[in-house]
Order: C-alpha cells, then sequence, then structure tokens
C-alpha cells in the first residue's frame, strides 16, 4: 500500500485536496443557508407583502367596491387575509364572513401575533372610500432553522459522495498523464529515447507531450550520429594503431634488410684496401659492390614511394579502367614477348573515380608482379566486371614460378613469393606493401588469392555515382 501510494502520490494529492476543497463548500453551503436564509426568507415575505398592498392602492383610484373584491379573492390563494371596512368600522368584505362584526379599535398594528405582517390602507374608490386590513402569517424563523438541520444529513451526506467521486475522477485526469509524462522523462533519463507520450490534448499538458516527443526523438537521432561518430573514430584509431605496427615492422624489417648489405660491401671494400685473397681482383669485387649498392638504391627508392603514399593529395578523376590497363601493360611488352606469356582482357568497358598517379602506380606493381611470377607460356587473364554497387577488377596468372598456395602475408612489407634472398630474381618486397598502402589510401578494397600454380588478385571500387 505504501508503495501505491508513494507510486502515484500526486493522484492522492489532488484527490486530497479536491475532496478537502469540495467538502468545504458543501459545509460553507449549508452553513452559510442555515445563517442567512431565515431572515432572507422573511425579509423576502415581507417585500412580497407590502408590494401587493402598494399594487392594490395603486390601482384603487381607478377600482369599484366589487372589482376590487374579486381582485382580494384572487389574492387570498397567495395566503393573505384580506378584510373591508367602511369608515364606520363595520365589515364590508371578508371572505367566509357576513358583514355583521364591527371593526375594533384602530390599535391594528398595536399587538400582532410573532410571524405575522399586517398593514391597513384607506382605499378611495370609484364608488365609495374603504379601509382595508391585510395580514400574513410567515413560518417562524426558528422553524425554518430546524426544517434545514432535519434536511441537513440527506443534503450534506449526497453532496460528499458526489463530491468524493467528483474528486476521483478529477484526480485520475489530471494525474494520469503527468504520470505518463513523467515516465517518460524517466526513461529519457535512462537514456531509452525510443520513448513517446501519445496525450494529444490541445492544452499545456498537450504541448508538453508534443514536446518530449521532439525532445526524444532529436536525442535519438543525435545519440545515434554520436554512435556512428564514435564507431568511425574506433575505426579510425585502429587503423592508425595498425598503421604505427606496420611502419615499426617496416623499420625493423627495413634495418634488418639494410644492415646485410651493408656488411657485405664493409668486408670487401677492407678486403680490397688489404689486397687479401680473391679480392686483389678489384674490379670483379667493385662490380659486385656496386650491384649491391644499387639493389639499396632501389629498396630506398621504393620506401620513399610508400611515405610518399600517405603524404600526397589526393586528386580524383574519372579512369577508364581498360584504357589504364593498357597504358601498365605497355613498358611490360618486352618481358611479355620474351616469356612467351598470353595476356588477355575481357569484362565490361567501366570507369572509375580515383587519383590516376596511384591508381596507375599500383597496376603497374601488379601487372609487373603478375609478369614476374609466372611461368614462360603462361597466361594473364585480366577481367573486369560492373555490378549494382561495385566494379570488379580481377587479375589472374598461371602457371607460376613456385608454390604460391601461401599469399597471407604478401601484403607486408619485405615478404616475397620466392623466399630466397636473391634480390634479381626474388625483388624487394616492397612491391605488393606498396599497393597494398595506395588502395587503402583511395578507400579501394584488395584481396589475394593463391594456390599451389595461380594467383589471383581482385581489386573492389566503389561505384561512381
Amino acid at each position: 500500500m505504501k508503495r501505491i501510494i508513494k507510486r502515484h502520490r500526486i493522484t492522492w494529492k489532488l484527490f486530497l485536496l479536491t475532496v478537502s476543497l469540495l467538502i468545504i463548500a458543501v459545509l460553507s453551503t449549508v452553513g452559510f443557508l442555515y445563517a442567512t436564509l431565515p431572515s432572507y426568507y422573511q425579509s423576502y415575505r415581507e417585500e412580497q407583502f407590502h408590494t401587493t398592498m402598494l399594487d392594490i392602492k395603486n390601482i384603487s383610484q381607478q377600482t369599484s367596491s366589487s372589482e376590487l373584491i374579486a381582485t382580494l379573492d384572487q389574492l387570498s390563494d397567495q395566503g393573505i387575509r384580506f378584510s373591508l371596512w367602511t369608515e364606520s368600522n363595520q365589515l364590508f368584505y371578508a371572505p367566509g364572513f357576513e358583514r355583521a362584526p364591527l371593526r375594533q379599535a384602530r390599535s391594528f398594528n398595536a399587538n400582532a401575533p410573532e410571524g405575522m405582517i399586517q398593514e391597513s390602507l384607506t382605499l378611495d374608490l370609484t364608488d365609495q372610500t374603504l379601509i382595508l386590513d391585510a395580514n400574513q402569517m410567515i413560518q417562524p424563523i426558528d422553524e425554518v432553522k430546524s426544517v434545514i438541520l432535519n434536511l441537513a444529513p440527506y443534503i450534506i451526506l449526497p453532496l460528499l459522495l458526489l463530491a468524493v467521486l467528483a474528486a476521483f475522477l478529477y484526480s485520475r485526469t489530471i494525474s494520469r498523464p503527468l504520470l505518463t509524462l513523467n515516465q517518460a522523462t524517466r526513461e529519457l533519463a535512462h537514456l531509452n529515447f525510443s520513448v513517446r507520450t501519445h496525450h494529444t490534448s490541445s492544452d499545456e499538458l498537450g504541448d508538453l507531450s508534443r514536446n518530449i516527443n521532439r525532445l526524444a526523438t532529436k536525442l535519438e537521432s543525435t545519440m545515434h550520429s554520436l554512435q556512428a561518430s564514435n564507431e568511425q573514430l574506433r575505426l579510425e584509431s585502429e587503423k592508425d594503431r595498425q598503421r604505427d605496427t606496420e611502419r615499426r615492422h617496416l623499420f625493423l624489417a627495413i634495418s634488418h634488410e639494410l644492415k646485410t648489405p651493408l656488411t657485405i660491401i664493409k668486408g670487401q671494400i677492407e678486403g680490397m684496401s688489404l689486397n687479401l685473397g680473391a679480392y686483389k681482383d678489384r674490379d670483379y669485387y667493385l662490380e659486385r659492390a656496386g650491384q649491391v649498392i644499387e639493389n639499396m638504391e632501389a629498396l630506398l627508392a621504393e620506401l620513399l614511394e610508400v611515405a610518399r603514399v600517405e603524404q600526397v593529395a589526393l586528386e580524383e578523376h574519372d579512369i577508364d579502367l581498360h584504357q589504364m590497363l593498357q597504358q601498365q601493360l605497355h613498358p611490360l611488352e618486352n618481358f611479355i614477348t620474351e616469356r612467351r606469356l598470353h595476356v588477355s582482357m575481357t569484362g565490361d568497358a567501366v570507369s572509375v573515380r580515383s587519383d590516376p598517379s596511384l591508381l596507375g602506380r599500383a597496376l603497374h606493381n601488379l601487372l609487373m608482379n603478375a609478369v614476374s611470377y609466372t611461368a614462360n607460356a603462361g597466361t594473364i587473364q585480366i577481367a573486369t566486371h560492373l555490378t549494382d554497387t561495385e566494379t570488379l577488377l580481377t587479375i589472374t596468372n598461371q602457371p607460376t614460378l613456385h608454390d604460391t598456395s601461401e599469399t597471407a602475408d604478401w601484403f607486408d612489407p619485405l615478404v616475397r613469393s620466392e623466399q630466397s634472398r636473391n634480390r634479381i630474381h626474388g625483388g624487394s618486397g616492397l612491391g605488393l606493401y606498396l599497393v597494398h598502402q595506395i588502395m587503402e589510401r583511395l578507400g579501394v578494397a584488395a584481396h589475394l588469392h593463391g594456390t599451389r600454380n595461380q594467383v589471383t588478385v581482385q581489386i573492389v571500387f566503389p561505384k561512381t555515382s
């Protein structure tokens, strides 16, 4: 019970307040009637009596005695007793009496009984002059009060029951929308922005309900925007952490890759300086040292290219993908002819929107990788396909020079399909890593899949709007 009262305390407050006000109003009304009705009743009856007598006096000058008697007969029905006397105090007319008794002395108003109103008028009629005596009994004041007291229970109890019922309906009508609005604001405080109120009246409560609904809608939209922004920030933060990890890994890998050739060059130079053993043939070892330096130079150039990808500003244009592929294949024609490779290009003529410089660099590395690791007389298949939401570019080369079933780490820096340390055949290991960095910069998805004798690269461009 205590919990219910606490939960709906505004309903109880309104109910008790309304009942109290109605009880006070009922009791005040009955008390006012008890105090004022008797005196008001007496004043009213006296005023009515005197007004009737004044009307009789006003019409008497144009009225005969017979017409006056007819008028008095009608007024007798209102409880007024009339009698007409001649100037010699002899009864001229009284309802129910004959003209016999003589009128008593002129002390008509002196000994009037309690509760009686009486008045005497001299009337100048058209045919004679008569004296009109009139009286009327009024209910005693104390008796009127007794009647009010006797009727009070029958008046007060129904009115109190009606007051309780009215207070209950009023409190429920007023408090129900308030409780609903309170529950809605409580849900909003707990970040439940899907809550809605349905109080549609045209008063202030209806305005408050609509304002709460508008607030909930705006908060819900704002929360969704914040969640999307937070998710975007989380993804960007994860990408930043991944880039930092890749940079550290690249730094360690490059340090290792540069340390070995520097050690070789240092040993060769020291051997040639001391004219030791085979190092006496300085021309041969100078040529070997030059080749190592060229490889280091190429590695550093590609490393600078990787760094440039993250800094360059994008300039996007509409690009004919088939035309760009043809441009990137042109410098490789001698390699293709020398190794008797068959290159085919099929699929839809598609246009993508991207940075021509970066995309051309990435496609060049992909095609160069395919040409370099395809066996003599092999095939390179290039296909494009347009869907409702994206543009697909697929480059497949087979058969391969080596086992290419493990391609999971090829997008990592300094990882090569040919696992030997021979830079002449194995490459620097930064070509596909550069492709991965370019595609990420362009917002394009790149996937690499290999089997024992085949490699497939798939590039997914978002559809141009």
